[in-house]
């Protein structure tokens, strides 16, 4: 019987992933790519959704109740509660195996904001990924912020250096980024290209 992978513990579909694995699966690599993609959106997003500090219910309610009935959503802990099951450790796992990927801000940025359209939210949630690609570049400093990377624009805001070939020996030296004014995309079809390899490294990542 074939695997679901989308069903499969994000720990148990890692190892599939894995080349060496006896029971390897190319699919598991894609799928479990995808998967931590998601879930990293999923972690960002929701918490920029939930707006931090809001509280569940009026300040002007009786002492002690929620509009509504039932005081647990009132209470402190219950609140962190609801949080912190949200956010679990599959989160966490895939939050640290994507830094550990060390991918360029760049291309980082790039492959969220593809699963970031990919990946299904509620209609209010959604609605700001439905924009084209080209309106998304325009606007990157709105979209950066959506995935906690700070307001980006300019390549100036992802780093001051950049590394290039002095030699024909493959020698490479640090050097004043000259492109520090440049836009992070230029414009929507960018935005893609520089998805499109980071995703592949995460996929040979994946597989090792």
């Amino acid at each position: 019987m074939a695997r679901n992978y989308e069903r499969m513990g994000i720990r148990d579909l890692r190892e599939l992933a894995r080349s060496s694995h006896p029971e390897h699966d190319p699919e598991a690599a894609r799928v479990f790519v995808d998967r931590v993609l998601d879930m990293e959106v999923e972690r960002l997003t929701w918490h920029w959704h939930e707006n931090t500090g809001f509280q569940p219910f009026s300040s002007a309610a009786t002492v002690g109740e929620q509009p509504g009935g039932g005081t647990a959503a009132a209470e402190p802990l219950a609140i962190a509660c609801e949080r912190g099951c949200r956010i679990h450790a599959g989160h966490e796992f895939a939050r640290e195996w994507l830094e550990g990927a060390r991918l360029r801000p760049r291309a980082r940025l790039a492959v969220l904001i593809r699963a970031a359209k990919l990946y299904s939210m509620p209609t209010q949630q959604k609605a700001p990924w439905a924009k084209p690609y080209d309106f998304i570049a325009q606007h990157l400093p709105i979209y950066s912020r959506m995935l906690q990377m700070g307001s980006l624009t300019t390549m100036a805001e992802l780093t001051q250096v950049e590394v290039v070939r002095v030699t024909e020996k493959e020698t490479y030296r640090r050097c004043r980024n000259e492109h520090k004014s440049v836009p992070i995309f230029k414009n929507g079809q960018a935005l893609k290209d520089a998805a499109k390899p980071a995703r592949v490294a995460l996929l040979m990542l994946a597989q090792l």
